[in-house]
């Protein structure tokens, strides 16, 4: 299924109320699929003049939700607490949540997110512009793959493995989406990165109920993940074309293993692949560092 055009631009300072707080809410990016972790951003701005301490209620942030198709979202659950902090005037503090676990986003369809902040003493409240958002279904490429699965408790329970393909805005993205047997509940959404729609991603389940998938992510390199039967990623591995092409293979005893193209280092290896390059020596200089600290973010502006 392909992504309806983006609704909604991203959001600039708000100036609100009084103008003592000012609240903007950012996604990084505005397309998700059914399941998978939506993480929005808070961003708190001060200008009441001097010091200002938030977090020390539970409830002094809070997310309304509603679908456009149907209105207000029915919430599950209360989101975590965020501690007591400290802003100084004229400074923003970030603050990141997953709505995911909090809100029943059960149905595709264009959402939108606000968020309101209550002030301590003063009771005053501030509600930031809406933050739009889409929820899709992906495509399933592979039969449906039922495995059990054993609690720390003991008892057995079914999962089912699904491989789906996203098209966010002309970029096809592959997930794997584990699920209860009926598949009437999402345990895990996992993002394996950049597909080739001409390609089909090849999968084999091992003797211990092991998920392997073998994807192409370009024109040169293939990705390989490897998922423990609760949906744990043990593996992931990039492999470079050759002269021979990437595969997965499965010897007489149930091994599982790529064959062929040569492995590559990756940033996103699982764990670290390990070369035999010497350590880099660093030599002293009195040159002084250049971007050695991070940078704050800077004093936003209040509207006048």
């Amino acid at each position: 299924m392909k992504f309806a055009p983006v609704l909604f631009a991203a959001i600039g300072w708000v100036q609100v109320a009084l103008g003592q707080i000012e609240l903007r809410l950012s996604m990084d990016r505005e397309h998700f699929l059914a399941g998978e972790d939506i993480e929005v951003a808070v961003k708190v701005a001060n200008f009441s003049g001097g010091p200002l301490t938030l977090g020390e209620r539970p409830d002094w942030l809070k997310f309304s939700v509603e679908r456009a198709e149907s209105g207000v979202v029915n919430k599950r659950s209360e989101l975590e607490e965020s501690g007591s902090f400290s802003l100084e005037h004229a400074t923003v503090g970030t603050l990141r949540f997953n709505l995911t676990p909090h809100f029943a986003f059960d149905r595709p369809g264009n959402y939108r997110v606000t968020a309101q902040a209550t002030l301590p003493n003063s009771g005053e409240v501030f509600i930031s512009d809406a933050k739009s958002f889409e929820i899709v279904r992906g495509v399933q490429l592979n039969p449906d793959r039922v495995l059990g699965v054993t609690l720390p408790d003991g008892t057995t329970v079914r999962r089912k493995f699904i491989l789906q393909q996203v098209n966010f805005l002309r970029k096809v993205q592959l997930y794997l989406r584990i699920t209860d047997g009926e598949e009437t509940s999402n345990i895990k959404v996992t993002n394996l990165g950049n597909l080739v729609s001409f390609d089909p991603p090849k999968w084999v389940v091992d003797r211990q109920n092991r998920f392997h998938v073998l994807h192409r992510v370009d024109a040169a390199n293939s990705s390989y993940h490897l998922f423990l039967p609760d949906g744990t990623l043990e593996r992931r591995e990039l492999y470079r074309f050759t002269a021979s092409t990437p595969e997965l293979r499965v010897n007489e005893a149930g091994e599982v293993a790529v064959v062929g193209g040569i492995r590559r280092p990756s940033p996103g290896d699982i764990p670290p692949l390990k070369t035999n390059r010497p350590p880099v020596t660093l030599t002293s200089t009195n040159a002084p560092a250049t971007n050695a600290v991070p940078q704050a973010d800077p004093k936003p502006e209040p509207r006048p």
